[in-house]
């Protein structure tokens, strides 16, 4: 099994895991065994277009361990923002991929949601294809709200059965929210937001054709489908889409990818990390934000990445910052970016990162080797600190 850290890629503001079908089950079962309590989210353009107007639910999806791209658009857009995905991970995909994982090894599996019938027969459907799967429970509570839902009763029986994984079938955003809502009190290793894929499981909504599938056409069979539900859907997020693609791939182009420097310096003061970076945001800073970021974990330490100098950051390296920001905030610290550029700054609007950070003036004698004028500007992860105003972290 990989142990190798890879980053994430930005992509307009979501944190894509650059893998395949293969390696997100693989990255899913080291989340198992890791300890604690992980979210996954399959996200595509829905879950964008609803961030867009969300901030809780952009924090979330930000804040997950684990993001695949589920939905071709997503991939598409990775390749003309320079760093391609590998492929599209779709969750109806990974659903019975992770069942064939549970006949193998064990882990167990709990569903919920879906029609009242639906989780039933997903868990029948799943022990035919997949004999040895390791179905622990099932349960479809009645549709309501998150404010109106009955949470207790639901908790006490996924709390009852010990999954491993638990698959969350309320749909974008309910099932994001949801799952961030209780994921410390249900202490299950690995939750993951499926949104219809149980329906396609059980036949009760025909997959697109193979072929259709193949060259990134699954949506148009949706909308073929059911086009009351998903035609205005698909209008909203490609429409939302073509207002803000030309944006970012401009923003893109005001940067200097030719700058061959690429170094970072560190410094300490006081139980705050300082990394100044210079240069492009290339994978030798990259690597020592990673390590950084493991000391601070281990250490208690604040980490503030000095952008001042910064040339060019790509997908990969804003994924990166991405990723730091979620390991510190799992670990309830935070990362502050000090002196962005303009240039950075634009570019981290037209990418759809300005929600994840909020901006301070603070004195500039707290921090070692700041700007030394009489206030720094900060573009400050989200994250709780006594030393700099914090904002809160649904």
């Amino acid at each position: 099994m990989s142990t190798e850290l890879q980053h994430s890629v930005a992509v307009l503001g979501l944190p894509l895991a650059n893998v395949t079908a293969d390696e997100a089950v693989e990255r899913i079962e080291q989340l198992i065994l890791s300890g604690g309590s992980h979210q996954v989210a399959t996200a595509n353009l829905d879950f964008w277009g609803n961030s867009l107007g969300d901030v809780d639910l952009h924090r979330i999806l930000a804040g997950c361990s684990l993001v695949v791209a589920d939905g071709m658009p997503l991939v598409w857009i990775s390749r003309l923002l320079g760093k391609p995905l590998k492929e599209r991970v779709s969750g109806v995909d990974l659903v019975p991929m992770l069942a064939e994982l549970s006949a193998r090894k064990g882990y167990g599996i709990y569903l919920l949601g879906g029609r009242p019938d639906v989780a039933a027969r997903a868990s029948e459907t799943l022990k035919q294809m997949y004999p040895g799967v390791n179905i622990v429970g099932h349960h479809a509570p009645p549709v309501a709200d998150l404010e109106r839902m009955d949470h207790g009763d639901t908790l006490e029986r996924i709390r009852a059965a010990k999954p491993d994984i638990l698959l969350v079938a309320f749909g974008n955003p309910k099932q994001e929210k949801w799952i961030r809502m209780h994921s410390r009190r249900l202490g299950v290793p690995v939750s993951i937001g499926i949104g219809g894929s149980m329906d396609i499981l059980i036949g009760a909504v025909k997959r697109a054709p193979s072929w259709m599938r193949r060259s990134g056409l699954e949506w148009l069979g949706r909308t073929i489908q059911e086009p009351g539900r998903l035609m205005p859907r698909y209008a909203r997020n490609f429409g939302g889409l073509a207002v803000r693609l030309p944006g970012a791939l401009l923003a893109g182009l005001l940067q200097s990818p030719r700058q061959s420097v690429s170094e970072v310096q560190r410094t300490e003061d006081r139980g705050v990390v300082h990394l100044h970076v210079r240069g492009k945001l290339g994978a030798t800073v990259t690597a020592t934000i990673d390590r950084t970021v493991t000391e601070c974990v281990v250490n208690g330490n604040l980490l503030v990445v000095h952008l001042k100098k910064l040339t060019f950051a790509g997908p990969e390296g804003l994924g990166a910052l991405l990723d730091a920001r979620q390991r510190m905030l799992a670990s309830g610290l935070s990362v502050t970016l000090a002196g962005v550029p303009l240039r950075f700054r634009i570019l981290m609007s037209a990418w759809c990162l300005e929600p994840l950070f909020d901006e301070f003036r603070i004195p500039a004698k707290g921090f070692a080797d700041a700007d030394r004028t009489q206030e720094v500007r900060f573009a400050r992860f989200s994250g709780k600190d006594p030393r700099i105003p914090a904002e809160s972290e649904s």
